[in-house]
């Protein structure tokens, strides 16, 4: 709808008149239903056709370190593995749990399409939802405490990015942290410190998307010796916890979270567990990827955390604008960054900011997989006109 409605003309398509489209928010949240559901009776198919899995659903909960208890059920095992995941992390600003709010999960079952939204946090999640609301027709306001936007991301992407969703009409405030929250007159609000200022938001509803946390309430994890540290369980490059016959995988141990580890973990996990062996996970190369439009992608180091750790770097640049198929599909914002090892010649970390980054990226994670340089990409014929392109040129900038 955004395309048709901003860019129709430029595409040669007549007739369209912006006034008359509208977002039917319901039709949207059911076809995501309905995918959703599809995914998950696959996933059900397959666990039912296994003779060797036997399928509970309940809230579980440890009385021993060898008996569960899954509703009105108890079940005895030697080795258990967790995989819980995470949830949003608990709310923080006074008054916000009166003046009532939404997370992500919320976000996607919306019925009514709100006329305004405030989004508490500048990561991944609350960007992503500030763009997809806006597209909606919601009159959105971003709030973060960093900085920048996607503060873990390269500077330049983060800036690149904050100017397109602020060019959308998005109110981007960095540096801003809430400090109470309220509901007068229908509205919820929000009071947030910028430097020594105090600003009051108002919006129809407030998204929380403040960091995340593990899904352990309830467990009994404290009877049975697996520790917490922070807001996620430990556990060491095999997956077990501290607990000898309990391990765990996925986002409830921190670091990337992300469906994709935890579908490394998973087999890892299983094959220590019922085979006894001593795999270990390694989190040098793994991906990650931000769904805003252009999309962001990254692995590995980035630029200042490669220098912080005395790396002697090369930076390969090349950007989307050079591009004949950007061009062709009206796409040219963006780069592609990859940062080397001067004495070695291994690629460090890979960045795109462009269009289907989250796709392109998968030739600089192979490579890196490998330790590899960029020669092969560098050198490698790809075909043209494609955006995979770019990411050869910054290979060669980066030799």
């Amino acid at each position: 709808m955004h395309l048709v409605r901003d860019r129709a003309a430029e595409f040669g398509v007549r007739g369209v008149d912006p006034s008359a489209l509208s977002f039917d928010l319901p039709t949207a949240i059911t076809r995501k239903d309905g995918i959703v559901d599809g995914i998950k009776a696959g996933i059900f198919k397959a666990l039912d056709r296994n003779k060797n899995i036997t399928f509970l659903t309940g809230h579980a909960e440890f009385t021993s370190p060898v008996d569960i208890r899954v509703d009105n059920h108890t079940i005895r095992a030697e080795k258990t593995i967790l995989a819980v995941g995470s949830r949003t992390a608990p709310v923080k600003i006074p008054g916000l749990e009166k003046a009532g709010y939404i997370t992500n999960n919320e976000a996607l079952k919306l019925e009514t399409l709100p006329q305004s939204m405030i989004i508490v946090g500048g990561g991944y999640i609350g960007v992503e939802f500030a763009q997809m609301y806006a597209r909606f027709g919601t009159s959105v306001t971003l709030l973060g405490r960093s900085p920048r936007i996607m503060p873990k991301e390269e500077h330049e992407f983060s800036e690149i990015l904050a100017d397109l969703l602020l060019a959308e009409g998005i109110k981007v405030h960095t540096s801003t942290v809430a400090i109470q929250a309220g509901r007068e007159n229908d509205l919820a609000f929000i009071i947030a410190r910028h430097e020594s200022t105090e600003i009051r938001f108002e919006a129809e509803v407030i998204l929380y998307a403040a960091g995340r946390t593990a899904r352990v309430e309830g467990l009994g994890l404290e009877q049975v010796g697996v520790e917490i540290h922070g807001s996620f369980l430990k556990a060491d490059n095999r997956l077990r916890t501290t607990a000898p016959n309990i391990w765990s995988l996925g986002d409830a141990n921190g670091g990337p979270m992300f469906t994709h580890r935890a579908t490394y973990d998973g087999p890892i996990a299983a094959l220590n567990v019922v085979k006894e062996l001593e795999r270990e996970v390694d989190y040098r190369v793994v991906p990650r990827a931000i769904f805003t439009e252009p999309a962001l992608a990254s692995v590995g180091l980035g630029e200042e955390e490669a220098r912080r750790q005395e790396h002697d770097i090369k930076v390969g640049i090349a950007k989307f604008s050079g591009s004949g198929r950007a061009k062709a599909i009206g796409d040219t914002e963006g780069l592609v960054k990859i940062i080397v090892d001067v004495e070695t010649q291994e690629i460090l970390g890979g960045h795109i900011l462009g269009p289907h980054a989250d796709m392109l990226i998968h030739q600089i994670v192979s490579a890196m997989y490998e330790h590899g340089t960029p020669e092969p990409i560098a050198k490698s014929i790809h075909v043209h006109p494609t955006l995979s392109e770019v990411v050869k040129k910054a290979a060669k900038a980066a030799r």
